[in-house]
């Protein structure tokens, strides 16, 4: 089976773990499947061909036997225009002739927002047509399932990350002593509340707040590396890390080297949602700076409100310090291996929600040849 994929093609390792999880997804449920990767939006490789166009539509009619639309922050409408994360021309979609899927999408990523942002009515329509000319529509969390009944759309499922599921690896108590922190986006370092037209605080004081943390966890010994998931970010971490952590900060190259590097650490601290995703699903512990719809989203979703510190004008530290102190401490072990039940079983929902919308799609004759 070939699958044309449009997701967002960018240089955050975040969107390639999704593109990861969606296609592991797939080839566990099917015998035979090739992807072809194009881009859903402009921000991806090539500004010039992307997103469900008439163009790309009639690529499909002619190469694919399945579309799927899945990646991060899709539903994401940008603020005061008529764009969010799926570039659509509305009228080529009644032409589109092979099924389409839409596979863990969820909401975006408007820095210190517990719900999501309202579209613009066309928006909404276009929201809705896509989820109407769908065979399948499988949502990221609990919070982007909300929005999306508020919109009208009835037939989405809640399927969970699909990154989340790239592994299975248990939950394995054992004590701490390499310690993966994770920068934060650079955007939420320089933000300006543009309407009343004053910084926003919260961001740097949280950047500041995760660093003074590494820093303390480095002179008590333990073994930390800092990651970044975005070449963008790199030089402010470059620019706000003090020397010794600045000598253990890592950008990988590629998803397999960031997931090399995170399956060698025992606990993770984290400013970026898909490193708790992959943590998770590898089986190592972690805290959650709460930032945006997308890192509520996945708390709520899992249960996971004590391992998560929410963007506050005051006390972030402290708070922070508190959440990596319960972390270290080994009291929690039970706690963890539920939460890793919990991924378990909503893997298993999500790929029995793949498999009956596969054989939905394409009758029970070639399921049975290509769908296991």
């Amino acid at each position: 089976m070939r699958i044309h994929h449009f997701a967002p093609r960018t240089p955050n390792l975040g969107d390639h773990f999704v593109c990861l999880g969606i296609e592991h997804l797939f080839r566990t449920l099917l015998a035979r499947v090739e992807f072809v990767s194009l881009n859903v939006n402009g921000r991806g490789d090539d500004p010039n061909e992307f997103g469900l166009t008439a163009r790309s539509i009639a690529r499909a009619n002619r190469e694919a036997d399945l579309v799927v639309v899945g990646g991060s922050n899709l539903y994401e409408p940008h603020p005061r225009t008529d764009r969010w994360g799926v570039y659509l021309e509305p009228g080529a979609l009644c032409d589109l002739r092979v099924p389409l899927f839409l596979v863990g999408i969820g909401t975006g990523s408007d820095f210190g927002a517990r719900t999501p942002t309202r579209p613009s009515r066309r928006v909404a329509e276009e929201i809705r047509r896509l989820n109407a000319c769908a065979t399948f529509s499988g949502v990221r969390d609990a919070v982007t399932l909300a929005w999306l009944r508020g919109l009208g759309v009835e037939r989405a499922e809640l399927m969970g990350d699909p990154a989340t599921f790239l592994f299975t690896h248990p939950y394995s108590p054992r004590p701490v002593s390499r310690i993966a922190v994770v920068m934060l986006p650079r955007r939420f370092f320089w933000r300006r509340r543009e309407r009343i037209r004053f910084w926003d605080m919260r961001g740097p004081n949280l950047m500041r707040a995760l660093i003074r943390v590494a820093d303390s966890l480095l002179r008590d010994g333990y073994d930390v590396t800092v990651l970044c998931n975005d070449p963008r970010d790199l030089g402010l971490a470059q620019a706000l890390l003090p020397a010794p952590l600045r000598q253990r900060l890592h950008l990988p190259a590629t998803a397999d080297e960031y997931i090399r590097v995170l399956a060698g650490v025992d606990a993770v601290v984290t400013g970026r949602l898909h490193t708790a995703i992959l943590a998770f699903s590898l089986g190592i512990p972690f805290v959650l700076l709460d930032v945006d719809q997308r890192t509520h989203g996945f708390v709520r979703t899992y249960g996971l409100g004590d391992w998560a510190v929410p963007c506050a004008w005051v006390g972030i530290e402290g708070r922070l310090r508190r959440a990596v102190g319960r972390l270290l401490s080994g009291h929690h072990h039970a706690d963890w291996v539920e939460f890793m039940a919990h991924r378990d079983r909503m893997r298993a929902q999500a790929l029995a929600l793949l498999r009956e919308a596969l054989r939905a799609a394409f009758g029970p004759e070639r399921a049975a040849s290509g769908v296991r």
